[in-house]
């Protein structure tokens, strides 16, 4: 949450200063745009990965208040293994898509290699997917009796 916080602060600090000096002086850096729309890649994908760990993900889940816990516990343990198949075919693509951005040198500013920014891409889908591997192992736990319920927050 520091590092998201930091990054978050680093962004508005940045984006302030360009605006300022762009109307100020009709100057401005050139990298730091770019620099900004990076840290917008790493800070969604981050919070994506923290939001998939503390299970604040965006989900749709009406039909688990609908049955008993041990058959919500098995949609829940069935959706986490799904979830977590599809992140696993996207790591994949995102693997590729950085693989593909080193071979063909770009660069972003400053002689920065792009895929240095976007390496973030696959390590986060793995975090993401690992996330859901580890909630599907507590739902089956949940389903077979073995492990209470994480009691949800009430919706404010």
């Amino acid at each position: 949450a520091v590092f998201l916080g930091g990054i978050g602060s680093t962004m508005v600090g940045l984006s302030a200063l360009q605006f300022f000096l762009r109307k100020g002086f009709d100057f401005g850096f050139e990298w730091a745009d770019i620099l900004v729309r990076q840290m917008v890649l790493w800070l969604g994908f981050v919070g994506g990965a923290l939001a998939t760990y503390q299970g604040r993900h965006i989900a749709i889940d009406a039909v688990t208040k609908l049955v008993s816990a041990k058959q919500a516990a098995l949609l829940r343990l069935f959706t986490s293994l799904l979830s977590a198949g599809i992140v696993a075919i996207l790591v994949q693509a995102a693997w590729v898509f950085v693989k593909d951005e080193r071979e063909s040198e770009t660069m972003l500013f400053a002689e920065v290699p792009a895929w240095w920014f976007q390496a973030i891409i696959p390590l986060v889908f793995v975090l993401i997917a690992v996330h859901f591997v580890i909630g599907a192992r507590h739902h089956l736990l949940v389903a077979l009796g073995n492990r209470q319920p994480i009691e949800e927050e009430p919706s404010a």
